[in-house]
């Protein structure tokens, strides 16, 4: 469980949790029985505060690849985390889509058609709140006002490899100049065209990969940054991020968990610190 939780937390009241997917590690093939105690311990491990709104994307891991995903255990990960296809939160001017990245695979299945066009209407959405007409006057929900959004997902947009990424967390060599393949590692390059083109997001933020990584959008001029796998099974130094976002700014950090290493080395220390006490006094009992 926990294979890679990444997450992202908007820090401006009210307090937001976006966690990146890949909760679980058998998602797609557990129990029910055993699903439903994966979503106590985590509601359990990872609580927040009653002012506090948690969202989930899918992760791979919680329902599958794309070529495995079925309908009852995509229906029960949604419903247990509340994680729909398509989202659109908007909080204090600010607009965050989130995607849950296996439903891009274009092939019109029972998941990624309906995911498509819930896209397009969110699409249309961020459009009609720049400028209004006819068509716009005619939705049944309406934006405030606009700022261009948040993407989040599980999977990184399309990208060739981490060979570009310099991040303090990032994929060590050689692993970082291994190719990605579409739709395993990153989105396709089709999948990624089409959902900048519609949503034109300044910032989007992904994980899956297990390494952190910063780059310029292959389209605009917004930012992607990959946040690392939260879990030491997966990385030797695991963090996650805050942020704080306004309609026409934001700021990244990310905070840094004790490296596995280091917490290894430090019982290796200790438990040769223990042996050498306990034989200094053992040889001062018999050597009074």
């Amino acid at each position: 469980m926990y294979r890679a939780f990444q997450t992202a937390v908007a820090l401006h009241q009210p307090e937001l949790v976006f966690v990146l997917g890949d909760l679980l590690d058998e998602g797609s093939f557990c129990s029910d029985s055993e699903f439903r105690y994966y979503i106590e311990r985590f509601f359990s491990l990872f609580q927040v505060p009653g002012e506090t709104t948690m969202y989930v994307v899918a992760g791979n891991h919680d329902i599958g690849f794309h070529y495995r995903i079925h309908p009852y255990t995509q229906k029960r990960f949604e419903e247990g985390f509340n994680a729909l296809a398509v989202q659109l939160i908007s909080v204090r001017g600010n607009h965050f889509v989130l995607v849950n990245s296996m439903a891009l695979e274009g092939d019109g299945c029972f998941l990624c058609e309906p995911a498509e066009k819930e896209l397009a209407k969110v699409a249309k959405l961020l459009k009609c709140s720049q400028s209004s007409n006819e068509a716009c006057d005619r939705l049944p929900a309406t934006l405030s006002a606009y700022s261009r959004p948040i993407l989040m997902q599980h999977y990184p947009l399309y990208r060739g490899s981490d060979k570009d990424c310099t991040d303090f967390d990032a994929a060590p060599y050689p692993e970082r100049e291994e190719r990605f393949r579409e739709k395993w590692e990153c989105l396709s390059k089709e999948a990624t065209d089409q959902i900048l083109k519609q949503i034109k997001p300044r910032l989007a933020l992904s994980g899956h990969t297990h390494h952190g990584c910063t780059r310029r959008l292959p389209v605009g001029d917004g930012i992607e940054i990959t946040m690392p796998s939260f879990s030491w099974r997966n990385k030797d130094n695991p963090n996650y991020a805050l942020g704080v976002f306004t309609p026409n700014n934001y700021a990244i950090g990310k905070c840094e968990m004790p490296r596995e290493s280091t917490v290894i080395n430090l019982y290796i220390l200790g438990l040769v610190g223990l042996f050498i006490w306990l034989c200094c006094c053992n040889r001062r009992r018999r050597f009074p």
